[in-house]
């Protein structure tokens, strides 16, 4: 009875999938038949408007993109108060690095002189004249296509004609609103020629397609015919694109042929107002009918052929790959939503049983290597006798949380830990009972801190804090400072030995004490020492030691 059964879905699904493709084939040739020639011209000048649009959208998109990256870029503090050209060269020449649309990126001072840029190109010219800095300093500017001027000889050809730039430019201003000067970039023209090749070449029945981006003056800007760039045209489509339609025409070109032509604006996108770039698109007439009896015939030939095939297929697979595969989809789906813990054994064509065991044993494999890589990985940023992170996890620490501080506007807190005379306590208790009481230091040192805060051991008694603090870090590290003393200061059991003793602490605050892990580690350091200096047991913030050492030097 269950054989039977079987058999029947088989052909069943064989049956359905012959009626499917032929009944496709059937109604392909009957839609091919009563929309040929001027249905189907219909249907390919909607398809040359719908890319005149997504190629006038992608135009739009990328522009929109980069204005913000440019935007973001200018609130920078290192760029709103020219502190450290050096630190400004560096941030530019890694953005265009990343991003390398941006061929040249320039940071001006007030006056328009070139104090930092990529490449330092054109640094210390003064480039007031330049519409960059014209417009820049007066608001967010966007420059239309245009030939490099100072920069022609610094690139090579495109294309065998010197390359062209789109201006992006903001004001800069510091931290009390006054004008500092213009971040000003050149965004190389390349990239729309990249999209117009890629995005859109050689699809189905678009594949002799040819895109133009136009100019708001008619100019033609971009196209795979150089002889039109450059030249002004004279459509009636390029009319109706100008006037934010989007639709298309039969046109008559320069060259006297017609064509299909789809047209739509580059009329912006969210708050970027756009270029008042047009674009057309456009395919020959009689590239665009020729496929159309050529097609009837082939969907009704291969449509017989393929109906046969694929019954036959159909028929074979739901028996001998459907029923075990989808045993198999639905355990996995199981396993993922944790409801299973292990794939069972599928019987089935000996391909079927051969990926059954495999994947059994490729899971398995998968558990015991996350298993062993999560060990590894905890003894490898642990120290061994407190479990508190080590030198290699306060490495990895800092290259998060600098990045978190930066992104939430907050600051770090970092204090160097030292125990006050801890070497008698090993002297006259031991080595196990000095363990003991790091371990205990370590314990109560974790329940000073946030769960996302790291607690590390550097070696011996010293160890070190790095935690999240708000704007006012300085002020929050000292109450941090002040409570660890007080865990501290309570005595410690060890083998039934009451031993008491204390700490000191130096503290330096990110950013406000370094940008770098290594130099904050450094003045919390030299504050440790001052704290130690001071007659231990207590804190010292590094800002109180920078002012002790102005104060002496103003002495001398």
């Amino acid at each position: 009875m269950n054989k039977l059964f079987q058999v029947g879905i088989r052909v069943q699904v064989a049956l359905a999938t012959a009626l499917m493709v032929v009944g496709l084939a059937a109604l392909m040739s009957f839609v091919v038949g009563k929309r040929s020639g001027a249905d189907l011209q219909t249907q390919i000048g909607l398809g040359v408007s719908d890319i005149a649009l997504q190629m006038a959208d992608e135009l739009d998109r990328t522009m929109w993109t980069h204005r913000g990256e440019v935007s973001v870029l200018s609130t920078l503090g290192a760029l709103r108060n020219f502190e450290d050209v050096r630190e400004i060269s560096s941030i530019i020449n890694r953005l265009r690095r990343e991003i390398p649309i941006f061929t040249w990126i320039g940071v001006l001072d007030h006056e328009g002189t070139v104090v930092a840029a990529t490449g330092d190109m054109l640094v210390g010219m003064n480039i007031a004249q330049r519409p960059v800095f014209q417009y820049g300093k007066n608001g967010q500017f966007i420059g239309d296509v245009h030939d490099a001027k100072l920069l022609a000889e610094k690139f090579p050809l495109y294309n065998g004609e010197p390359i062209q730039f789109v201006d992006i430019a903001v004001p800069l201003v510091n931290d009390s609103d006054e004008f500092t000067g213009v971040l000003a970039t050149h965004l190389s023209w390349e990239w729309a020629d990249t999209v117009r090749k890629s995005l859109f070449g050689g699809q189905g029945i678009h594949q002799n397609v040819d895109i133009f981006v136009i100019s708001q003056e008619g100019t033609v800007l971009l196209g795979p015919d150089q002889e039109l760039v450059g030249t002004s045209l004279r459509l009636d489509a390029l009319t109706e694109a100008k006037r934010n339609h989007v639709g298309w025409k039969i046109s008559t070109w320069p060259d006297g042929r017609e064509y299909l032509t789809g047209y739509a604006p580059a009329d912006g996108h969210l708050d970027y107002d756009g270029l008042n770039w047009s674009i057309l698109v456009r395919q020959h007439v009689d590239d665009a009918l020729a496929p159309v009896f050529e097609l009837r015939r082939d969907i009704l030939i291969w449509g017989t052929v393929l109906a046969v095939v694929f019954s036959i297929i159909a028929w074979w697979a739901a028996g001998f790959l459907v029923g075990p595969i989808g045993h198999m989809a639905n355990a996995i789906e199981a396993m993922k939503r944790g409801e299973i813990s292990q794939l069972p054994d599928v019987r089935g064509a000996r391909e079927i049983n051969i990926l059954s065991k495999n994947l059994q044993s490729l899971l398995a494999k998968l558990t015991e290597k996350d298993a062993a890589l999560g060990a590894m990985k905890h003894i490898a940023h642990h120290d061994k006798l407190t479990g508190l992170g080590n030198r290699l996890a306060m490495d990895a620490y800092f290259e998060h949380a600098i990045a978190r501080a930066d992104r939430k506007k907050g600051e770090l807190a970092i204090l160097m830990l030292d125990l006050d005379d801890f070497k008698p306590i090993n002297d006259r208790f031991g080595h196990a009972a000095g363990d003991d009481v790091l371990r205990e230091v370590a314990k109560r040192l974790r329940r000073c801190v946030r769960g996302g805060d790291l607690v590390a051991r550097l070696g011996g008694d010293e160890m070190v804090i790095v935690c999240h603090v708000d704007k006012n870090g300085a002020t929050e590290a000292t109450m941090l400072a002040e409570r660890i003393l007080h865990e501290i200061l309570m005595p410690f059991i060890t083998g039934g030995n009451r031993v008491s003793i204390n700490m000191s602490i130096g503290i330096s605050v990110y950013p406000e004490h370094g940008h770098d892990p290594e130099k904050l580690l450094e003045r919390a350091d030299i504050a440790l020492y001052t704290a130690k200096a001071r007659g231990k047991n207590g804190y010292v913030l590094f800002s109180v030691v920078e002012k002790s050492s102005d104060s002496s030097t103003s002495r001398a």
